[in-house]
């Protein structure tokens, strides 16, 4: 990211101070989720090629969009030299046994990723808030203890995948708003009026039921994801209720890879920023930080600053609609309606991209 200012002198020692502290606190950050992103946990009882390879692959289907990424010509050619993809590693010790930690060139997947037009999925994930309701012999019930064999399962496989997950308390308060038979017939509006409290970006709802065959017992798993009132469903069956449990995790994050993927364009376009919020030098800074960390984020201009508003301009490497989506899951920034720049808009609702200038406000975390 490149950050400069282009308005009138304003005091070059304030600036300069400023810029410093700003380069200080991204040194401090480090983008600590973007790194996890590009660290993978291997084996250590493999070859050293082999090792490479699999966290390789560990990193590359975790940021894609097409679960098939692996699969890709190019992608299979880069595996044959993933040793040149390794930026650093160290030995640990795991449950499983001893294994590697490896952190991959951040940089140069995301170059892959450019130049082949591969769809990447970035470090901002939407927080999906997970009902899970279990039918067996003894009825249906929550399952509301966090270390049962199903959480246990999907927690796991929700690290590997960087997907951030909410559970639940399963408290008198949420007892009142919503039952079983809310979750497992699919009653959105209790659902949603249960999930409120947790503030999620998403809302998923997980049924697991068993079935007597004469292949023995058989596991089906429905759920259901709600996007700001768009329902989708979706159905998995299998014997083994922990595998069944981390494979809707892995169904779950293909999808929401899809939604929330971008695709880097051949060349970045220019797009005008009005933000309230930034009162002072340190909330400059902090916008800075975060705007810079946006994927296809390559520029940040400051072209005025007043009181009340702070004018930019990005230089943009990605759709405009992909990135207010991206937007929408910063905690510190929320869009503005163009003609009511004091009313906040759902950034999930496409927006016009014929507008002139994009207008956002900036809460300081």
């Amino acid at each position: 990211m490149t950050i400069q200012y282009t308005g009138k002198r304003h005091g070059w020692r304030q600036l300069m101070l400023t810029l410093l502290c700003g380069l200080a606190l991204l040194l401090q950050t480090g983008q600590v989720v973007a790194s996890s992103l590009y660290t993978a946990e291997v084996s250590a009882d493999q070859s050293r090629q082999q090792w490479q390879r699999d966290a390789f692959d560990q990193v590359i289907r975790r940021i894609a969009a097409d679960p098939d990424v692996l699969s890709h010509p190019v992608v299979q050619q880069e595996r044959q030299r993933a040793n040149t993809y390794v930026k650093q590693f160290e030995a640990i010790r795991t449950e499983q046994g001893p294994a590697v930690r490896v952190l991959m060139d951040q940089q140069k997947i995301q170059q892959l990723f450019r130049e082949q037009q591969l769809l990447i999925w970035a470090s901002r994930r939407p927080q999906s808030l997970v009902w899970l309701v279990q039918q067996d012999a003894q009825g249906r019930q929550f399952v509301s203890q966090r270390q049962h064999e199903l959480v246990l399962a999907m927690q796991q496989r929700a690290q590997q995948r960087m997907i951030p997950l909410i559970w639940p308390l399963y408290d008198m308060e949420d007892l009142l708003s919503v039952t079983e038979t809310d979750v497992w017939a699919g009653f959105w509006q209790q659902i949603r009026i249960a999930s409120n409290r947790y503030q999620p970006d998403l809302v998923v709802t997980v049924q697991l039921s068993e079935q007597q065959s004469e292949a023995g017992v058989q596991h089906q798993l429905f759920w259901q994801l709600d996007q700001q009132g768009r329902v989708d469903r979706f159905e998995l069956a299998g014997k083994a209720p922990e595998q069944l449990a981390a494979d809707f995790i892995d169904a779950l994050a293909d999808e929401l890879a899809q939604r929330f993927s971008v695709r880097y364009l051949t060349e970045s376009e220019s797009l005008a920023l009005m933000v309230t919020g930034a009162s002072d030098w340190a909330d400059w800074v902090r916008l800075q930080r975060v705007l810079g960390s946006f994927p296809g984020v390559g520029q940040v201009d400051l072209i005025k600053r007043s009181a009340d508003w702070v004018q930019l301009r990005l230089q943009l490497s990605i759709p405009l609609q992909e990135w207010l989506q991206l937007v929408a899951l910063e905690p510190t920034l929320s869009l503005l309606a163009g003609s009511e720049a004091s009313r906040p808009v759902s950034l999930l609702a496409p927006v016009s991209q014929s507008a002139d200038v994009i207008q956002l406000r900036f809460e300081r975390p």
